[in-house]
């Protein structure tokens, strides 16, 4: 600071005074002090009013996670109607007809089509959960390459089928590279949850 550096000029003035006039040494030394007290002061405050740094205060990074979105729709569900996905039981439930479509580049999958069949003879299927299974197929060996879970909205009356579209989720993920297929496209598709309306509120549309 220049006003630092001024007071400190005048410091080593008064102590060359001091010695070279030694009637007013008593009066030198007090003014020596007053102007070291002024610079202690002068540094304190400027200390005090620094910015501080952003590696010194700036809380650490918190991670952001992506929000389940999924998740969020299962238990926003299970909280509205507890009993939805009990009422089909999932042995009552059937995929059939199920085949992979080709993605966007060649020999990929981009998404698996399937009818979805509700077994069930009083209730309407509303939701449900699938575990797919993607499998590479070469010379008779069967290599999994890709497996999902999911949770999906449909509308089946009991005992009825609709055709159901799951996208292959790597494929719409930037910089992930979709799924390919060096040999034969082998889908398992199993069903994992079910959600049905009351009885009195089950369609036959």
């Amino acid at each position: 600071m220049k006003i630092e550096a001024m007071l400190w000029i005048v410091v080593l003035i008064l102590v060359a005074l001091s010695f070279l006039f030694p009637k007013t040494r008593s009066f030198g030394l007090s003014a020596i002090g007053v102007a070291i007290l002024a610079i202690v002061a002068i540094v304190v405050v400027a200390k005090r009013g620094e910015t501080p740094t952003l590696g010194a205060t700036a809380p650490p990074a918190v991670e952001r996670k992506p929000i389940d979105f999924e998740r969020f729709l299962v238990e926003k569900l299970d909280k509205t109607d507890p009993e939805a996905k009990s009422r089909i039981r999932l042995d009552e439930i059937r995929f059939n007809q199920v085949r992979a479509e080709a993605g966007a580049q060649r020999g990929s999958i981009g998404t698996v089509v399937a009818r979805l069949y509700n077994d069930s003879a009083t209730y309407t299927l509303t939701d449900y959960g699938y575990y797919l299974v993607v499998q590479d197929c070469i010379s008779a060996v069967c290599t999994t390459v890709f497996d999902q879970q999911g949770l999906s909205a449909v509308s089946v009356p009991p005992n009825q089928a609709r055709d159901v579209r799951i996208a292959i989720r790597d494929g719409n993920t930037r910089d992930v590279p979709p799924i390919k297929i060096l040999g034969t496209a082998n889908i398992l598709l199993t069903p994992a949850a079910t959600r049905a309306k009351p009885a009195n509120s089950a369609s036959t549309d």
